[in-house]
């Protein structure tokens, strides 16, 4: 695939690529035969790290394994994909559909995805700029996302949990199915108006082990777990399946999908600018000097 990429927008122009997958999320998509979210799922899981570099996206690629091409399934994935771009407003400017009989059984398939951004120096998101005191701001998930699947399917398999059965309400397989939310349009938003100090896409690990990647390491985050409330499909796992909430925190994203570090004294600034664009906030903790080993510390 070629990209014609306007140079003359960026005085020193850094490329930000990222790729990733979907995981065990696509044992669910077969189960509940719903394959039409899975390709906003793996956009998403690619372009939201992307843009944590402070990066604008600027195309997608795809790869799909499978044993045998099915046309009416792996066209409602590649669709989906398509409609996702469509939704940030870039490409999908090319991709790969690998036919490897033996390796997959039946209808079971693969996917991975590729986004690549650009960013000018002096606009990326620079985590030395992290300092004490510094506000961690937590922006809603709009679900699992793509993360903790390993343990929903065998919770699922151990009849833990049920498909068919309703709990308090939640539908089970709309609730795990929805797609994971992408953050480009908000981060397009904030990086024209306020400084963003770090920023930190909540996946696989949780808020657990994805703040301190993008801390220094003098830094810890005290985070206060009264400043939002897990959302009831979280509260389900956790009941089912006997976790612990440190267990949770450490495995899903818990109801906190980006996380944004900024100054003080902007918080309010940002936390309006972030509302106006129909996103809910909280602000969900603080940036420390390490008192301890640990790199987060729950309150």
């Amino acid at each position: 695939s070629l990209y014609a990429l306007d140079i003359k927008k960026y005085k020193e122009p850094l490329i930000v690529a990222g790729t990733d997958g979907v995981g065990t999320k696509l044992k669910l998509a077969t189960l509940f035969n719903e394959h039409r979210y899975i390709g906003q799922d793996l956009l998403a899981m690619c372009l939201n790290d992307v843009i944590t570099s402070g990066a604008e996206p600027l195309f997608f690629l795809d790869y799909l394994a499978t044993s045998k091409i099915d046309v009416k399934l792996h066209t409602k994935v590649l669709k989906g994909i398509k409609k996702a771009c469509h939704l940030v407003n870039i490409p999908l400017i090319g991709g790969e559909t690998a036919e490897m009989p033996g390796m997959y059984n039946n209808k079971d398939y693969d996917l991975a995805g590729f986004c690549i951004g650009i960013v000018d120096k002096d606009k990326m998101i620079n985590k030395k700029l992290i300092k004490d005191d510094d506000v961690i701001i937590g922006i809603p998930s709009t679900g699992l996302h793509s993360n903790g699947y390993s343990l929903v399917n065998k919770m699922i398999e151990t009849k833990s949990l049920s498909i068919k059965k309703n709990y308090n309400g939640i539908n089970l397989p709309h609730t795990l199915i929805r797609p994971t939310k992408l953050y480009s349009d908000l981060f397009k938003v904030l990086q024209n108006k306020i400084q963003i100090h770090g920023a930190a896409h909540i996946t696989g690990g949780g808020i657990t082990d994805n703040i301190p990647r993008i801390l220094p390491d003098k830094y810890m985050a005290k985070i206060d777990l009264t400043s939002w409330s897990f959302p009831n499909i979280f509260k389900l796992i956790q009941e089912k399946a006997m976790l612990t909430k440190l267990d949770m925190l450490k495995t899903f994203n818990c109801g906190i999908g980006m996380v944004l570090i900024v100054n003080p004294d902007i918080v309010e600034n940002v936390m309006n600018h972030i509302r106006e664009h129909n996103y809910k906030c909280f602000q969900i903790g603080l940036v420390k000097n390490k008192d301890s080993n640990n790199s987060v510390n729950y309150l």
